[in-house]
């Protein structure tokens, strides 16, 4: 798996991020356009004192394994070995594992980290909390014309789900993102880019109203940021900015950075198992 450590200065050992990507077929970067939100953040989390992890995405870097693919080909299989990758990383502090997804990643995240005992805590990036199929309907309506009919919104939802069968079916059918967090006995940090046009504050709070009575979750909402975390000016976003170049801004990475230094020492007992089961390095 094509892959990048970026570490801080000093020999560690370090809290370590891994990032999982939004969907589609994404670089270790994440770019999209002339934008690199992963690469900002792991150039600003290795500028206080966090070591980070990210790879290129199995359908970026093999594209044909995209045909008839499942969730857990595009993001769980591949996230779970990334996770055992950094828990065997002799600078890593294996107590200190974050996994953080951005938008698929995030609305996953939960459900990755209830299959990994590397992860220490979880930062949710604008991460879907309600079903795929009514937040892609949301999005469609969003940029549709104006009065655009239910019927013309369903004829696109269907072209979208036909075109990408593994986010409407299941595993992304039936699971609870924010309930699954809520069961987990782990950290979370859940960011939201208040002018997101496709995840919205109505799955922010749904996060908040499952996790609000929990004391390890933490939440910020950001004004002025769009679905990558950059900044603009509009009431919300739309999809002509992502080709506007910006960069992640410091306040975000400081709240990610001061989450992950915030995290008790939680340390697995055993070593986490990647897909199928199979176990990752033995290091404690």
């Amino acid at each position: 798996m094509p892959a990048v450590i970026t570490y801080p200065a000093g020999e560690g050992p370090f809290p370590m991020v891994v990032m999982v990507h939004g969907s589609g077929p994404l670089d270790r970067d994440e770019t999209i356009g002339p934008n690199h939100p992963f690469r900002d953040i792991a150039l600003g989390l290795a500028r206080r004192g966090v070591a980070s992890l990210r790879y290129d995405k199995r359908t970026y870097a093999y594209p044909a394994s995209a045909k008839a693919i499942s969730i857990y080909d595009e993001t769980i299989d591949d996230a779970l070995t990334a996770l055992c990758m950094a828990f065997a990383d002799p600078k890593a502090d294996t107590a200190r594992i974050v996994l953080l997804g951005h938008s698929l990643g995030g609305t996953l995240a939960p459900l990755i980290a209830a299959r990994s005992a590397a992860v220490g805590g979880m930062v949710v990036m604008a991460g879907a909390a309600r079903p795929m199929a009514e937040v892609v309907g949301q999005q469609l309506r969003y940029l549709s014309p104006s009065g655009a009919s239910d019927a013309y919104i369903d004829t696109l939802a269907g072209r979208v789900k036909a075109a990408s069968p593994q986010y409407f079916t299941g595993l992304m059918a039936a699971c609870s993102p924010a309930d699954s967090a809520a069961a987990l006995s782990r950290s979370v940090l859940v960011m939201q880019g208040e002018r997101d046009y496709q995840v919205t504050m109505a799955d922010f709070r749904l996060w908040q109203q499952r996790l609000g009575g929990c004391s390890r979750a933490v939440f910020r909402s950001y004004p002025k940021l769009n679905h990558l975390f950059l900044e603009g000016d509009n009431a919300m976003s739309n999809p002509v900015e992502y080709n506007i170049p910006g960069t992640v801004p410091d306040y975000v990475i400081d709240d990610m950075a001061s989450f992950v230094r915030s995290l008790a020492g939680r340390r697995p007992s055993l070593p986490p198992t990647g897909p199928g089961g199979k176990s990752g390095s033995g290091r404690r």
